[in-house]
């Protein structure tokens, strides 16, 4: 697996299936026991780390790579695939790589693509949740950059310094929060900008539960976090993409928040497939997807529509004006 919260989740949802075979994790903190095991679920910082015997690896009948995208040409988990003698290799991922040097590159190490379907069959024949986009493009007073001489890169890393801590649009992510009327996951990018947010939550409606999850919380703290959604309402978390993008299993939850924009299509499909579970309470997911109208949120929001487009997602626009 990609990390500890997935080994987690997967050993907890291994063991509510009720498998009729031995399980044991294995991470920084759960030691390695083969005699008596027929699955082993690591993360891959345990096989990566340099302390790490990793002899007996070439000994195991099947691999199994989960979220088997970040199989990327010349990372450092192809060292460890090249260790592996099985030919028994299954890969899965929503997302593969744009890029074909990538695609070449899990291909070679794990074996060619066998089955796929897209997102567009998997919500019509109900094995995920129908999904809908509502765009809110924020309107701004005033362009701060619109006379500014300054490089590409460094105009970028300003107006999303600038978004993160715009009153204005961290209001409306706000109100919009306090608004749902159940779970919602609001994603960004940055620390700073969860902090804020988290704080104007906090501040606006007190008498929801609001959680912000970063790397230093725990995973077994996030796992709390996880359960906690699932068996309550009205729960707000902000979360690192980085962290809650990819894989992290939640039925119950009705809405995700982009407050972070960007174009990459691995980052978005991966964060939509964090709500499209299903549910008993949901009939549908809902995506607010923020934008702004400054040079490069403009673009990207134009780079997610076109993938809404090739996904066959409904989107509408809603503009909203600063006052």
């Amino acid at each position: 697996m990609p990390d500890l919260g997935l080994v987690e989740q997967t050993s907890s949802d291994f063991k509510s299936y009720n498998v009729p075979f031995t399980i044991r994790k294995w991470t920084g903190s759960s030691p390695l026991e083969q005699d008596d095991t027929n699955v082993i679920i690591a993360n891959l910082g345990i096989l990566q780390s340099k302390n790490t015997d990793l002899s007996w690896i070439q000994n195991i009948d099947a691999l199994i790579v989960d979220e088997v995208h970040k199989i990327r040409k010349g990372n450092e988990v192809n060292k460890i695939i090249k260790l592996v003698k099985t030919p028994i290799r299954f890969g899965f991922t929503g997302t593969m790589p744009e890029n074909l040097m990538d695609q070449w590159n899990i291909i070679g190490k794990i074996g060619p693509v066998i089955y796929e379907k897209n997102s567009y069959e998997l919500r019509l024949e109900n094995f995920i949740s129908n999904v809908q986009v509502q765009i809110l493009k924020l309107n701004h007073k005033e362009d701060p950059f619109e006379d500014v001489v300054i490089s590409s890169s460094n105009l970028y890393r300003e107006e999303q310094k600038f978004l993160m801590r715009s009153i204005f649009r961290n209001n409306v992510i706000g109100k919009l929060a306090c608004k749902l009327n159940n779970n919602a996951l609001i994603l960004v990018d940055f620390i700073e900008h969860g902090e804020n947010l988290h704080r104007v939550i906090k501040e606006m409606c007190p008498n929801k539960q609001c959680y912000f999850i970063r790397g230093e919380v725990e995973v077994t703290e996030r796992e709390k976090i996880r359960k906690l959604i699932e068996e309550h309402t009205d729960i707000v978390v902000v979360a690192i993409t980085k962290i809650f993008s990819t894989g992290i299993n939640i039925k119950n939850l009705h809405y995700i928040i982009f407050a972070c924009g960007g174009k990459a299509k691995i980052k978005i499909v991966q964060s939509i497939g964090r709500g499209l579970r299903l549910h008993k309470d949901k009939d549908k997911l809902i995506i607010f997807d923020v934008a702004d109208d400054f040079k490069y949120s403009a673009l990207h929001m134009e780079k997610r529509i076109a993938l809404y487009e090739k996904e066959k997602i409904q989107h509408t626009i809603k503009e909203i004006n600063e006052a």
